[in-house]
């Protein structure tokens, strides 16, 4: 259903890192960029919609996840075209280089996190993309255990400072729906106490990166 074809890859699509790495070298090619990026988008619709479905029993047709991919990739693509439009207008060309670079070493960590009370089990995602939109990282973390969804939250926050430290990024932008617990990350010190700790250690993990909470 996917409006994207990767023929010539079939003898790949027993390990999918073996695929991704033959995927990539499209890079250079024609559209090459837009392909990866739009299939990026898929993968991570793909991983959202396999969270409902194992978490929460809720099933999601598949043009629908194919729907909401090409639409993210849509609202980036427009998103970066007004961006250039408005660089293209500037008339100070060092003052362009130097935003361009301060954006290059930008990573966004988008974090996510589902619960199964019936299976008592908990997941998280995290993926990093650079500012063009490609992925840098990706990693999804399953426990067995009963799990509280601002904790739950929380510890994606946690792991994926975690993984930009491991990275050695230190320009970040992390990207989380849940509300209450960005709002207790900025305020620094009000906590919700069965998060605590979690909380403290996201604080102590922050120094040493320009982080931004979304």
């Amino acid at each position: 259903m996917a409006p994207v074809r990767w023929d010539g890859l079939q003898d790949k699509q027993h390990n999918l890192w073996l695929w991704w790495e033959k995927a990539t070298h499209s890079l250079s090619m024609e559209q090459g960029q837009d392909r990866v990026n739009l299939t990026i988008n898929i993968f991570w619709q793909i991983w959202k919609a396999r969270n409902k479905r194992i978490f929460d029993s809720a099933k999601q047709e598949p043009h629908k996840t194919v729907q909401k991919a090409q639409k993210e990739w849509l609202e980036f693509e427009q998103a970066r075209e007004i961006e250039q439009e408005s660089r293209t207008g500037q008339n100070n060309r060092g003052h362009q280089a130097r935003r361009e670079q301060l954006r290059e070493d930008v990573v966004s960590l988008y974090t996510d996190a589902a619960i199964s009370a019936k299976r008592i089990r908990t997941g998280q995602g995290i993926i990093a993309r650079n500012w063009k939109g490609t992925i840098m990282r990706a990693k999804g973390i399953v426990n067995q255990w009963k799990g509280i969804a601002s904790k739950e939250e929380a510890l994606a926050v946690r792991n994926a400072l975690l993984m930009a430290k491991q990275a050695g990024w230190t320009k970040i932008i992390v990207h989380t729906d849940c509300k209450s617990v960005v709002e207790q990350i900025n305020r620094c010190s009000e906590y919700d106490y069965s998060i605590a700790t979690i909380q403290e250690d996201v604080q102590d993990l922050r120094i040493g990166f320009l982080c931004v909470y979304s």
